[in-house]
């Protein structure tokens, strides 16, 4: 029986290492990228993938694009992250405090600052004013249209958060095979959603494909060294 759990934990913590490994990889993508993206790189794509998805998607949908990314605007996702850390600190089976879950505002703050890094150093220039779309929701009158674009914030709290959550529900996920199906829905959704986030802003206008990359690697690095901690 002690060979049987010392064998799980071997498993465990390797796959930790290898989700450890993901993550440095990921935030050193994201250097390198922003490397390439100040020299040029994928100028021309970014502009051709902006008009195709523009030119694909119906109008009627703005409102949808600007309102389903609520929950990762500065403000909101701010809440969101204190909201996820409380959940994640608290053990109430074990009646213990993880204090590891700190962790989760201290790397959210990394991502602040991933954030200030490559709009401060970078400097990829924005897409034009005539790119924008200007739907009548809530949200529009206050965008500004900043000079420079790179990383897309939006996007990388949406996967950093997005991973967060995944590791909260995983702590008390049980590995039955009815919970793997559900378990495989939640994954999908949290992944649709983090692209969907990605997919709107180029189309509103607000940032490259490039900037959605950026912001996937900044956020996801970040976030999938949550679940090595927890």
């Amino acid at each position: 029986m002690t060979g049987k759990n010392n064998s799980c934990m071997d498993l465990l913590k390797k796959k930790r290492t290898i989700l450890l490994l993901f993550g440095i990889l990921a935030l050193f993508s994201f250097y390198f990228f922003s490397r390439e993206v100040k020299h040029g790189f994928l100028k021309q794509t970014d502009f051709n993938t902006t008009v195709k998805i523009q030119d694909k998607i119906p109008k009627r949908f703005d409102s949808m694009w600007e309102n389903l990314a609520f929950f990762v605007e500065p403000g909101p996702s701010v809440f969101v992250c204190g909201l996820f850390t409380i959940v994640a600190f608290v053990d109430f089976k074990k009646r213990k405090l993880r204090w590891r879950a700190l962790l989760i505002p201290l790397l959210f703050g990394l991502l602040v600052l991933g954030e200030a890094y490559g709009k401060n150093v970078v400097h990829h220039p924005s897409p034009p004013f005539f790119m924008i779309k200007n739907p009548s929701t809530m949200f529009p009158q206050f965008y500004v249209n900043e000079q420079y674009s790179y990383p897309s914030g939006h996007t990388a709290r949406a996967a950093y958060l997005g991973l967060v959550l995944l590791s909260i529900i995983s702590l008390s996920y049980s590995t039955t095979r009815a919970n793997l199906r559900r378990w495989a829905l939640i994954v999908g959704a949290v992944a649709l959603y983090i692209i969907m986030i990605g997919v709107g802003k180029i189309y509103l206008g607000q940032h490259w494909l490039s900037d959605v990359i950026g912001g996937g690697l900044l956020g996801g690095g970040l976030g999938i060294i949550i679940p090595c901690v927890l």
